[in-house]
């Protein structure tokens, strides 16, 4: 329900409330006494211009309303770099003769000892650890 349909339901309670209060049932008449209901309607009255000054000010005050700012990216800097000026050097080379070759060596390498897996005849998986040790290692060296 919006708010304008709520307002009116409000003010038709209220006013249905004051209106049984400041108008209720007739009192018993009475040969010797007068009532007067003076002071019930005038808070009758009083009750309505309060309540019709809310509905007043609720239905002619515009809502809020909430606008996001676009976010607005600057655009990057543009850097430009002038080209370097570059001279080449005048190289006189000369053929290079090879009178190496290569030659294979045993070097010693040592090896950090290890935790490894071994699989049993039965299909079990047992950790075993194997210390360090050196082991023999073939490379190709060239030999000018």
């Amino acid at each position: 329900m919006n708010n304008m349909k709520k307002i009116v339901v409000l003010t038709c309670a209220c006013a249905t409330a004051l209106a049984a209060v400041a108008f209720g049932p007739p009192p018993p008449r009475h040969h010797h006494h007068h009532h007067h209901h003076g002071a019930a309607v005038g808070a009758g009255i009083l009750g309505a211009g309060i309540l019709g000054a809310a509905i007043i000010d609720a239905a002619t005050r515009p809502d809020t309303v909430v606008v996001q700012q676009p976010v607005v990216a600057a655009p990057a800097p543009v850097i430009v770099q002038q080209p370097a000026v570059v001279t080449t050097p005048t190289v006189v080379t000369t053929p290079v003769v090879s009178t190496g070759h290569y030659e294979t060596r045993v070097q010693n390498v040592w090896v950090e000892g290890r935790y490894i897996d071994q699989v049993t005849a039965n299909g079990a998986v047992v950790r075993t650890w194997q210390p360090g040790h050196y082991e023999q290692q073939t490379t190709q060296v060239w030999v000018p």
